[in-house]
């Protein structure tokens, strides 16, 4: 994976894509970014300290874009800067999805990639990456609590879309009425990659463990220094405590010891 940089980096577009969602590019000249990395991003006129762990969503060879949802001070900030402002980043960090592809049977399967929420958008990368390693087919998941119709065009655009695309919702708004683990037969892949809240990925890894199908998951865990340094985005695995942000945020689902 490619080594983390720091500094001001300039914001090139934010398009507001729903009421509480946007979609943010700030101009990167570095290596680029893997999907499942993430970065630790703040407007550069912020009132808060540190900067908050957003995953990549894409990489256009000039910026990086991600997928943001306004949930407190920090993203409200972030959702206010403009073209030509800058952004404080921190990043590359973690590891990726792609580090686990050699973990997937090729027995002639699809994967499937699972989300909920905007877990959606590092799983919209590495699908970038699986066409460009030619890697196996797949299927894309996507649980939400409403309708979000910006995602078909999103998975629409891929340079491989998926080969089928179910999406799920709690009010039956679009696609099946329930969670997105209702819609999940793990038997029918060599493997499920997912990312979105504990509660959905203990669920995902539940109905994989039962099927006997390999599953990676990338962990939401609240941070500060991002670089493991201060061991406070601990996760509990059978091998003992991994740093969220310096041993994932990816792990093998099986290792992972869920409260």
């Amino acid at each position: 994976m490619s080594g983390k940089q720091s500094g001001l980096y300039t914001v090139v577009a934010n398009k507001s894509i729903s009421d509480d969602t946007f979609r943010l590019a700030v101009a990167w000249e570095n290596a680029p970014p893997g999907a499942g990395q993430f970065f630790l991003i703040k407007s550069g006129r912020s009132s808060v300290i540190l900067g908050r762990p957003i995953s990549a969503a894409h990489y256009d060879g000039r910026a990086v874009h991600f997928l943001i949802m306004k949930i407190g001070t920090g993203t409200r900030e972030l959702a206010e800067t403009r073209e030509g402002e800058t952004v404080f980043m921190i990043g590359p960090l973690g590891n990726g999805w792609s580090d686990f592809l050699p973990e997937a049977p090729q027995n002639g399967k699809p994967i499937a990639l699972v989300s909920g929420g905007l877990g959606c958008a590092p799983l919209l990368y590495f699908a970038e990456e699986l066409a460009a390693r030619a890697s196996p087919s797949f299927h894309f998941y996507a649980g939400f609590s409403t309708a979000s119709p910006w995602l078909t065009g999103m998975t629409a655009s891929l340079p491989v879309p998926p080969q089928k695309l179910i999406v799920t919702t709690d009010d039956g708004s679009d696609g099946e009425k329930g969670v997105v683990t209702d819609a999940l037969d793990a038997r029918a892949y060599a493997a499920v990659f997912s990312c979105g809240a504990t509660a959905m990925l203990k669920a995902v890894a539940a109905v994989c463990a039962k099927a006997g199908i390999p599953c990676f998951i990338s962990v939401e865990n609240h941070m500060a220094c991002g670089v493991g340094a201060c061991l406070g985005c601990a996760v509990k695995t059978a091998s003992g405590n991994k740093r969220c942000c310096a041993d994932g945020p990816v792990f093998n689902a099986r290792e992972v010891i869920f409260a």
